[in-house]
Parts: structure tokens; C-alpha cells; sequence
């Protein structure tokens, strides 16, 4: 059976209405006289349901002239919103997944900034979505619309003049960790023509300049290259970039309303072995809790995948339906060897659900049980390909919440894959990370409890303790986290002899109370597992210098005693 709606064959099928714009686009860029182009810009007209509810995209940024990496600011700022906004769930408005992913972006460009060059940018994004143009703007690029023959700037420009004859930018992507921008949005009309151009090409040429030339052109791409060489025959001294997008049809009215109805997809109820959901047939159900469901799903080309399900629980909790989609589109900006991938969905999914990849294997839980004998070089294997998929997470600005070894995976051919991203808190989202519930008490650092915000940190070492768990069979204090502000950590020897000395070392700073004296990240803390380190705890320090000491008393006591026994046999 299909879990879908059912229509008999009199029934009255309505017309599907025109959901999105009819749009002509074109752009251009040159690098002018400098030697290189650090603008950068693109367009995308999606297919398919991305059109009807995300709309067509044009994005151009400016790379600050006196940033070291001006060019990848640009193009990580174009390229990456496009990726991000287009992944963004369904039930979102443009607003909301633009300004989330821009957060994130503005956020990674910071922390580039910090781990070496300078990383800013201007940014201009023009959405397109049924009736309205949503426009968001970050620096000095603008965007115009040519309307009843009359050009017209709806940004304003973030600069400001200095000295009396310098403009220096007030705002810019990856300039502060706190992003401000402008938004704006507005009706559209048959017949608009919209321009996002960088300041080599407005710097240098007159509104009244601009609007004659694209009253002129006849097709958008001749507008854009046309701009840019006005600009340069102007004597334009900087990179020169123009986008220009025009308005020839619009959908119906209804269209907006359709799209709302559309927003809010039914749960689906529990599914049994044969049922049948948007092509996809369920084999077996794999996990069941409070708050999702996983199934065992085939393809009708024989495929297997997973579909993950909220529980029908949740019907009336919007917050958990909330962090459900939100998992989801988390997973699809994940893209690491180490990490459960998130699937495409059919076009227009019939209920909620999230499309996952079938991992072939069991739990890092079940895999100890059944390995109870394996060398501690092979467990110090796995537990460095799980640090480099908390790097991956990390590197992606997600925090992962919940680690155990029951949300790691070990695949057959003895791959880590960590999985269920439902507790995951997204850097720049924080305003959404609300009400996201807390990780299992036993693997959750201390200072969660007392009700710190989830880190990097916290990552750790909850990682940390899966290693030490890995290692021993035990959790470190017995789980009693809070006596790590004052006790060393009991040497692992005592509960397997195998492992080497220097890993207390590593397992007691990864494990240290306060946050910022642990492992900085999980690069960190995976090098320092990959050999052998001096700790910086006197307590470890004098117990390996008493085992030394101790060592060299055996040492001397033996030779002593066989010197005295071979006078006596003289």
C-alpha cells in the first residue's frame, strides 16, 4: 500500500498553478586593469520543487583588496550560500535559510580569519520567489531595479568616508562574529529588471548612465557585459562584476497559498514490512524511541537506503518537528567519509521523513561486545577515525551533542561512521538551538550539567570517554565527572595492562574539568594519541618519575646482590 493520498478516476484533478517567476538572466565580469579578478558571482534557476520554494538566486560578492585571501572570501561566500540555501528545509521562508546560512558562512570566514588570512567580502543576494524579491546586502555591492523606465538603488551602501577623501567599509562578511544585515523585500512586476553590481562598475558610471544602457540592451547577458565596458571606458581602476535578471512572467496569485499548504507535510504513520512510501518499500523497521523511528527501505531498483521518521508522539510538538527538519538539513551539509550521509528526497515527499544512506554494520556498542579480545592498537585506530569525523563536524560549524558509542557506527570493512545528528547545535543558529535535548548523562561533559552551552570542548570529551571506555571496559571516575576538578585520572593499566603509559597522559587532558585546558580541537587530540606525550599534571609527572625511580632501585639492588654473590664465591 502507499502512504499517499488516493484519487478515483472521475475525480477532478485542478491544474497544478505556475508557481515560480519567468526570469531571463545574464552576468559578467572582468578583472579590469588590476591583475586579479577577486569578485566573484553566480546564478542558479533550480529545478524542480527548489523553484517553487526557494526560488532562482544571484549572489555577488567583492573580495576586500587588502584581505590576504580576497578571492576564496568571495567565491566560499557565492558558491557556498547557493550550496546551503538550496539545502535549507522546505518549511522555511527565503528569510529565515537565507539569514541562517549566512550566519554559518559569516562565522567560517571568521575562523579562517583567525587561523591565517584575512577572509572579508562584500555580499549582495537578490532571491526571486513567486511574487517577491527578497534582497539581503552586506558591504558596498548594490541592487538595482529598473522599473517603468526608471532606475532605482534599494540598498544602501555599508561605507563611510574618513579623512575627507577615503571610504572605508563599516560592514563586511567575516569582519565580526556577529553578522549584521540588511533585508529587505519587495513586489514584483512583468517587466522589472533587476542589477547587482560591485563598485567597479557603479563606482564609475551615473544612475542616469546605467539606466540608459540597460534600457538599450535587449537580452540581460548584453545589459551585463555592456555595464562592466561603459565602466571601463570610464577609467575604472577595480574589478568590475554586473548581474542582471528580468522579469518576464509571474505565477497566479493562488501560488503563495499553494506553497503555504505545501509547507507543512503530515507524519507518516508507523510503517510495517510491504508498505509503500513515494517509490520507496519498506523491508524491516531498525530502531525504534520516544522520538523517531529508522526503517529499512528499497528502491524500485533494488536500492537499499533508510528512511528516518519523527514519531507519531511528536504530532503536536512543533519544537521537536522543528529540530527533526533541522537534523535534516545538517546531514546534508556533511560531507565527510566519517559521517552518516543525508539522501536526496523525491520531488514533493508525501509526509516527513529524512532519506538516509544503510550503513552495513553494528554499533561502536555491539562491536566491543563482540571484540571483547582486540589489540589496543586496533581500538586506538578506530578511535582515531572518530576524531577525525568530530573534526569534520567541527570544521562544518556544527557541534555534535550526543556522542556514545551507540550513535558510532563500525561498517563491515571496520569504517567509524557517526551517526543521529538529532541533538546537534549549528554555530550562528544558536537563537534555534533551544530546547534541543541533552546528551546521555555518562558521556556528557561537566560543565553541560550545570548548564553551559555545548563546545567544541564538550565534543571532546565526550570522545574521551568513549576512548577511555574503548580501552578499560569503564567509564573514567566511574562517571563521576565531577571529581575530575580534583582527582588525577586513575591509570588506565589498572583495567588493561596493554595500554601504553603515555595515553593517560593524553585521556587526563582531554578529560580535564575546565573546558579551555583541554585539547583545543579534535586535530589536537587525535595527534596526541598518534604518539607518545609529556603531561602537564605534576601527579602523572611523579608517578612515572616514581616508577623510574623505583626501576633504577630494582636495577642497583640486583646488581648489588650479584656482585655480593660473586665475592662469596671467591
Amino acid at each position: 500500500m502507499d502512504v499517499a493520498n488516493v484519487t478515483t478516476e472521475d475525480s477532478a484533478i485542478a491544474p497544478e498553478p505556475d508557481l515560480h517567476p519567468q526570469v531571463r538572466i545574464g552576468q559578467y565580469s572582468d578583472a579590469g586593469p588590476k591583475l586579479h579578478n577577486q569578485d566573484a558571482l553566480a546564478m542558479q534557476i533550480p529545478d524542480g520543487p527548489l523553484l517553487r520554494t526557494k526560488g532562482i538566486v544571484a549572489a555577488l560578492a567583492d573580495g576586500l583588496s587588502s584581505a590576504g585571501a580576497a578571492r576564496e572570501a568571495a567565491e566560499s561566500c557565492v558558491l557556498g550560500f547557493i550550496n546551503d540555501y538550496y539545502a535549507t528545509p522546505s518549511l522555511w521562508s527565503v528569510p529565515r535559510s537565507a539569514q541562517r546560512v549566512l550566519e554559518a558562512l559569516n562565522r567560517w570566514l571568521c575562523r579562517q580569519t583567525l587561523a591565517g588570512e584575512s577572509h572579508l567580502c562584500t555580499l549582495s543576494l537578490l532571491i526571486l520567489r513567486s511574487r517577491t524579491a527578497h534582497l539581503f546586502q552586506v558591504g558596498d555591492s548594490r541592487i538595482w531595479r529598473l522599473r517603468n523606465e526608471r532606475l532605482e538603488c534599494l540598498t544602501r551602501d555599508h561605507s563611510r568616508m574618513i579623512g575627507g577623501d577615503r571610504q572605508v567599509l563599516t560592514r563586511v562578511m567575516g569582519g565580526d562574529t556577529r553578522l549584521d544585515v540588511d533585508y529587505s523585500r519587495s513586489d514584483l512586476q512583468v517587466g522589472d529588471v533587476f542589477l547587482l553590481t560591485s563598485d567597479g562598475v557603479h563606482g564609475f558610471l551615473s544612475r542616469s548612465r546605467m539606466q540608459g544602457i540597460v534600457r538599450a540592451s535587449y537580452q540581460p547577458e548584453m545589459a551585463a557585459r555592456s555595464l562592466v565596458e561603459a565602466a571601463l571606458a570610464s577609467g575604472s581602476d577595480d574589478n568590475l562584476s554586473c548581474q542582471v535578471l528580468q522579469v518576464d512572467g509571474l505565477p497566479d496569485a493562488s501560488a503563495d497559498e499553494a506553497l503555504r499548504q505545501r509547507g507543512s507535510l503530515p507524519l507518516p504513520p508507523p510503517l510495517s514490512p510491504g508498505v509503500r512510501v513515494d517509490g520507496f518499500t519498506v523491508q524491516r523497521e531498525l530502531y525504534a524511541s520516544v522520538r523517531s523511528h529508522l526503517y529499512l527501505v528499497e528502491d524500485e531498483n533494488g536500492t537499499q537506503s533508510v528512511l528516518k521518521t519523527p514519531s507519531v508522539n511528536l504530532e503536536d510538538d512543533r519544537d521537536a518537528l522543528e529540530r527533526f527538519v533541522m537534523e535534516g538539513w545538517v546531514g546534508q551539509r556533511l560531507r565527510n567519509a566519517h559521517l552518516l550521509r543525508t539522501l536526496p528526497q523525491p520531488d514533493n515527499p508525501s509526509c516527513l521523513y529524512q532519506h538516509l544512506e544503510f550503513i552495513d554494520g553494528v554499533t561502536l556498542q555491539q562491536w566491543l561486545k563482540e571484540h571483547p579480545d582486540v589489540a589496543v592498537e586496533e581500538k586506538l585506530y578506530l578511535a582515531d577515525q572518530l576524531l577525525n569525523g568530530i573534526r569534520a563536524l567541527h570544521r562544518a560549524d556544527v557541534i555534535h551533542g550526543d556522542l556514545k558509542p551507540d550513535n558510532i557506527m563500525v561498517d563491515t570493512d571496520g569504517l567509524v561512521r557517526i551517526v543521529d545528528f538529532g541533538s546537534c547545535h549549528c554555530r550562528g543558529m544558536e537563537q534555534h538551538n533551544a530546547g534541543i535535548p541533552l546528551g546521555t548523562r555518562d558521556y556528557s561533559a561537566p560543565e553541560l550539567l550545570d548548564g553551559a552551552a555545548p563546545s567544541e570542548q564538550s565534543d571532546l570529551f565526550s570522545a574521551a570517554v568513549i576512548i577511555h571506555e574503548m580501552l578499560t571496559g569503564s567509564l573514567p571516575w566511574q562517571g563521576r565527572y565531577e571529581k575530575s576538578a580534583h582527582r588525577p585520572l586513575p591509570p588506565l593499566q589498572r583495567h588493561n595492562a596493554f595500554v601504553p603509559l603515555w595515553i593517560n597522559n593524553v585521556l587526563q587532558l582531554a578529560l580535564q574539568h575546565q573546558p579551555k585546558q583541554r585539547f583545543t580541537d579534535a586535530a589536537e587530540f587525535r595527534d596526541a594519541l598518534r604518539r607518545p606525550m609529556r603531561s602537564s599534571k605534576p601527579a602523572i609527572d611523579n608517578d612515572i618519575r616514581q616508577l623510574r625511580i623505583w626501576k633504577g632501585i630494582s636495577i642497583v639492588l640486583g646488581v648489588l646482590l650479584l656482585i655480593s654473590i660473586t665475592m662469596r664465591g671467591n
